[in-house]
Parts: structure tokens; sequence; C-alpha cells
């Protein structure tokens, strides 16, 4: 049974769990675009605790698509994510061996569309866990509830109240362990600029109740 999940940004853990459990992994593209959502938005570990960073968009009309959402450039924000993003991790074990893949989506690309930008960053970061996850992008709006698919867009979602608490994600050594205590299910970055090779491994124990 194909699996539904919403876009995101440089998507947390538990996305990527389920990718890997996926045989097909469709992308919802004609959706009305909600707010404050993973869509446009990361969780990083920095030296400040837990910290969110997200994609300005331009203004938007009532009930766009999410396949027509544009990215906003009238502040340098990719500047400042990818400065954000490598003073949280060139202390991480595995930074330098794939902070070019991933900063070259910040220096080189300027997506008009978040989706588009969104679909190139998860091919950059299959390209590093060197794991071939099929995703399409859906072709009409799904309703939620429908049987034909596992349905995570509503799951996988910090509106999801109960998130958190319905994964089980093992403990690894995060950049500031000596700070603060293990934070589950952020961003993929904090994955693989900690575990590296082991990140595959570690995503298949994530284990969830949904």
């Amino acid at each position: 049974m194909p699996t539904l999940f919403s876009t995101s940004y440089f998507p947390p853990a538990i996305q990527y769990s389920e990718y890997l459990k996926a045989d097909t992994c469709l992308i919802e593209a004609y959706e009305h675009f909600p707010k404050q959502t993973f869509r446009n938005r990361t969780y990083i570990m920095t030296a400040n605790g837990v910290f969110m960073l997200s994609v300005p968009l331009e203004n938007r009309k009532n009930h766009q698509f999410t396949k027509d959402v544009k990215i906003s450039y009238a502040e340098n924000w990719q500047k400042l994510h990818w400065r954000t993003i490598s003073n949280a991790y060139q202390r991480s074990p595995f930074y330098e061996y794939y902070d070019y893949k991933i900063e070259p989506l910040f220096s080189q690309k300027k997506h008009t569309f978040l989706l588009d930008l969104n679909l190139d960053i998860e091919n950059t970061i299959s390209q590093i866990l060197k794991v071939d996850i099929i995703r399409q992008k859906t072709t009409d709006f799904h309703p939620i509830g429908t049987d034909t698919f596992r349905d995570f867009r509503t799951i996988i979602s910090p509106k999801n109240k109960s998130l958190q608490s319905n994964i089980s994600e093992p403990s690894y050594l995060q950049v500031f362990a000596d700070k603060y205590p293990f934070q589950q299910n952020l961003s993929i970055l904090d994955v693989i600029f900690n575990l590296g090779p082991e990140s595959i491994s570690h995503l298949k124990q994530i284990k969830s109740t949904f």
C-alpha cells in the first residue's frame, strides 16, 4: 500500500523512518497549504537548545495548493539558515563528511517553489544515506482518512500534540549533550551529522505507535 506524506523541509527523523518502511512514498502536492507545519520548518539542536528554522513564503492566496506555494527571498534566509546549521553541527563527528553536499542547497540554488526545494533536499539526503527512496508527487488531492493509503499527513506534524509521545527513538550522542538531554525526532540533519553511516540503522530502530 502506498504511503502518503506531507512535504517537509529537512524532515524529522520519524518521517525518514517511515520512508524506509514504505514501498512507495507519495508527497502531497494538491492539499490547501496549512500554516505552522514541517512543510517549511525544521528543528535542530543548537547551543541554545532546540531551534526552529523556517523558510519564509510569499503572501499566499486562500486555498492555495502546496505545489504553488512560493518561497520569499526578501531577506537572505539561506545565508542565515546555513550559518545556523553550520554553527550547530560543525563539532559533530560527520559534519566535514557531508557539509559540502548540503551547503550548495543554500548557496547555489534559489528554488521558486517550496515543494521543489524540499524534493531537492530529500534527493540530497537520500544520496548521503545511500538509499533509494521512491517518491512521487500526488496528481490530485486525497481526502484525509482515505483507506487507499497509509496516511501520515496529519500524524507527522508539529500540530499533533501526541506525536512525540508516540515515538520511541534510541538515544545517540548529540553535539550539546553536556548541556541538554537527548532530544528525539529532530531534523534528519541531526541524525546524519551525528551518526553518519549508522544513520540508516538508527532510523530503522525508531518505533512508533501510529
